[in-house]
């Protein structure tokens, strides 16, 4: 009933309150996560950030790792996230009000369209190019999507990896437009951010981007994901949270 409750207020307060206000309130929120639920946050690379319109791609291992990226940059990122999240009592208002993108099933030229015009106003953009959750031992094949919104807007990407040692990460089942689902959120411990440099992708005027090119460049990409999440557990490891 709170919940019920809670959206029925964002309903009456959101008339004439700006989309960047309520994107700070969700920061917010997300900050008191961390804040109670995260001991630590190690950031490396922080200064390879560029300034301006950007593509963010990471890895996708816990639910509660995507909360660590607005903090990277002071400027304003729209995510790209699984459609069926706007539908959750409350979250998924404040996603919408914070203009946040959703991604329909089949209709992710539409999600890519939505974040070009972000680009374009010179916000920075989140893909998890995976699509879904990993196991935390292997990747999922990434979607070109990533890939391709970068070369078609002219933007860099910035590949980070993020890891947290097993034992502070507990999965939590769930029941989500009926299927069950299994996700892991960090509780404890510390989080290992690594930032990579900037990738810009080129393309002639006269060259036609192809399937393939995109996905020898999605693996590419990938793969600088896969080198930083391993230099995030080499920190880790020097610092003695793993053996």
């Amino acid at each position: 009933a709170w919940l019920l409750y809670l959206t029925t207020v964002f309903d009456l307060d959101c008339r004439g309150v700006s989309m960047d206000v309520w994107y700070s309130f969700a920061k917010s929120m997300v900050r008191g996560y961390l804040t109670l639920f995260v001991d630590k946050i190690h950031v490396s690379g922080g200064s390879l950030l560029p300034v301006g319109p950007k593509i963010i791609i990471a890895n996708h291992t816990n639910v509660s790792d995507a909360f660590v990226l607005p903090f990277l940059t002071k400027e304003k990122i729209h995510f790209l996230i699984q459609a069926e999240t706007f539908t959750l009592p409350v979250i998924g208002r404040l996603l919408t009000l914070a203009d946040q993108i959703p991604v329909y099933l089949g209709q992710g030229r539409d999600a890519l369209e939505a974040a070009r015009q972000k680009l374009s106003l010179g916000n920075s953009v989140a893909i998890f190019p995976e699509g879904r959750l990993n196991d935390g031992r292997s990747f999922h094949r990434a979607g070109a999507g990533a890939a391709l919104l970068a070369l078609e807007s002219g933007v860099p990407i910035v590949p980070v990896g993020f890891f947290v040692p097993e034992k502070y990460a507990r999965p939590i089942k769930g029941h989500f437009h009926q299927r069950d689902t299994l996700g892991r959120w960090q509780f404890g411990g510390q989080c290992f951010v690594r930032i990579g440099d900037p990738w810009q992708l080129t393309t002639s005027i006269q060259e036609k981007i192809n399937y393939r090119e995109l996905r020898k460049t999605t693996e590419k990409m990938m793969n600088r994901v896969t080198e930083l999440v391993s230099l995030a557990q080499d920190e880790a490891r020097r610092l003695g949270v793993l053996p």
